[in-house]
């Protein structure tokens, strides 16, 4: 059925597509004319569009909502009235809503890490706290309203059911049940601000144990809930949280809005701290369990003994330059054959050690255009919808003499892949470029991620640690990709797979100690590691190599 908006022009905004249609309102995207931008326009749904009592309210909200002014809230550009129509003109923003994800997540049969979990719920915190501040109550949080963009910006939008507490409420709207907190579920107007705040912790229980505490088929049912059922005890649904993770998210669930959090920073600082304090648990990713020695041997006393012998003889093979046996590799060189990877310089700041551009804003993404040893510009990036949006341009301190890096316990090789249900990577190289592609799996985290150029011997000789991306973004994103480039080499790969997107970059001079992946003499392999353990060992020659990832 042909939808008469397509093609039509709003003010200034050109409707080209339809994105979506909800209960009270459709979406489409369309086009600023004048200032030559993506939008997203909002629609009123036509049962609503002869209501005058609705319509004024309507435009009433829309200016409140345009007055907030903040890095994690969706902004309003232009509300407005044509023939019959009641509609926003939005920020557009291409990317994920947090219900995507947490689907996605549940598919795999993951949780997120907890990492993640905080990240989105600072921000979301951080909006709400912001409009409460300024008298709006946003009355429908959830996570379908939580949006993440390409480049990780996270934004809470469709402030349609917002409620400014100096013009009062329209009485029929009442929320998604399932995110409803009881006074709001009993009278819409009764909605404060620890409305919103209950509706958070609702997600981050969700977030947290995969499931949300109250759900029936009913949204009736589900508000009866709300009212008069306590919530289940989280730990019951993921025994991995602690007693103060729970004891964080049941007092953001309190029936009563006095007796929560009366702050969204608070809830989440809170809830923050709460997750901390088990140590290991503060991602999905836990670091390899060391191996234990046998109850006798720490009975005796003979371990120690046995611990300073295998030191030492690492030590001395490492001295003679002899190839270890398997069983007895260690995980990095020895201090004197490699030094902590220092960023190269910028081109046009040479007394700095490296300049990372995040990706391009989510209202019109272009590819990141790499500095040349001869440029004395910094690449921009294409305009975007807001400021709040532009790409972020970030610059090392300045470089310091380079420190070896310890010795660390030993870790057998491996010659076989691992963890072959986590993320999968698809690593494309050539000698002036190296992508790291996620093909596969939930985002996560990259700094325990490390590359090591092997010698001929199988010794250690050149890294790059995921740190060095992680500095600007800390996690990884299915169908995006990490890269690092030499300078002034030219004949980048750039791989068709990654397109555009490109979540974290890096370039490096030719002589880079974290070059580790480039033809050299004496040097067919590097390997892949995940904190202490070898996950897989590529083939400098063939150009692509499969890793998995925790």
């Amino acid at each position: 059925m042909h939808d008469p908006l397509i093609g039509r022009q709003l003010a200034n905004f050109r409707v080209d597509r339809l994105i979506g249609r909800g209960g009270m309102a459709s979406v489409y995207y369309a086009w600023d004319i004048k200032l030559n931008r993506p939008v997203a326009v909002k629609v009123i749904d036509t049962r609503l569009r002869g209501n005058p009592a609705y319509a004024a309210r309507f435009l009433q909200e829309a200016r409140s909502i345009a007055a907030l002014r903040h890095e994690n809230i969706l902004q309003v550009f232009y509300a407005g009235e044509e023939d019959d129509l009641l509609y926003f003109a939005m920020e557009y923003i291409d990317g994920q809503d947090l219900g995507q994800i947490l689907k996605e997540v549940s598919a795999a049969g993951n949780r997120l890490p907890y990492e993640e979990v905080i990240r989105y719920g600072k921000a979301a915190a951080s909006a709400l706290d912001h409009a409460h501040q300024k008298g709006v109550i946003h009355r429908d949080v959830k996570p379908a309203n939580v949006l993440i963009s390409r480049d990780g910006r996270i934004v809470l939008g469709d402030f349609g059911l917002a409620l400014d507490v100096s013009q009062g409420s329209l009485g029929e709207v009442f929320g998604t049940a399932t995110y409803t907190a009881p006074e709001q579920a009993r009278r819409s107007s009764a909605a404060v601000p620890q409305s919103d705040l209950y509706s958070l912790g609702v997600m981050l229980y969700e977030m947290l144990t995969g499931t949300v505490p109250f759900d029936d088929s009913s949204p009736a049912s589900v508000a009866i809930q709300h009212l008069t059922l306590p919530p289940p005890r989280p730990r019951n649904l993921n025994p991995d949280l602690s007693q103060a993770a729970e004891d964080v998210l049941l007092k953001a669930l309190s029936k009563d809005p006095a007796d929560r959090y009366q702050i969204g920073a608070e809830f989440v600082a809170a809830l923050e701290e709460a997750l901390l304090q088990i140590p290991g648990t503060t991602s999905e990713t836990k670091a390899p369990t060391p191996r234990k020695l046998s109850p006798l041997l720490l009975a005796s006393g003979i371990g120690g003994v046995l611990m300073l012998c295998a030191i030492l003889a690492v030590i001395t093979a490492l001295a003679a330059r002899k190839p270890l046996p398997t069983e007895t590799l260690s995980s990095t060189p020895q201090k004197e054959n490699l030094v902590a990877l220092q960023p190269s310089p910028s081109p046009d700041e040479p007394l700095l050690t490296s300049t990372t551009f995040m990706p391009a804003a989510p209202t019109g993404i272009s590819p990141t255009v790499p500095p040349t040893a001869s440029s004395t510009e910094t690449p921009t990036a294409s305009p975007t919808a807001s400021p709040a949006a532009s790409p972020t341009v970030s610059q090392s301190p300045a470089p310091t003499t380079s420190v070896p890096i310890d010795v660390v316990g030993e870790v057998p090789p491996t010659s076989t892949p691992k963890y072959l249900t986590g993320r999968r990577f698809l690593l494309l190289y050539n000698d002036t470029s190296f992508y790291m592609l996620q093909t596969d799996g939930y985002g996560g985290l990259i700094a325990p991620a490390a590359f090591e150029r092997l010698d001929g011997e199988g010794y250690p000789v050149n890294r790059f640690d995921g740190d060095a991306w992680a500095e600007y973004y800390k996690t990884t994103l299915k169908n995006w990709c990490s890269r690092l480039e030499i300078l002034d080499a030219g004949d980048y790969l750039q791989p068709g797979q990654c397109g555009d997107n490109y979540i974290s970059s890096r370039w490096l001079k030719a002589d880079d100690p974290g070059i580790f992946w480039t033809t050299q003499e004496n040097s067919s392999q590097f390997r892949v590691l995940w904190g202490r353990e070898e996950v897989a060992r590529c083939e400098i020659a063939t150009g692509e190599c499969e890793v998995y990832l925790p």
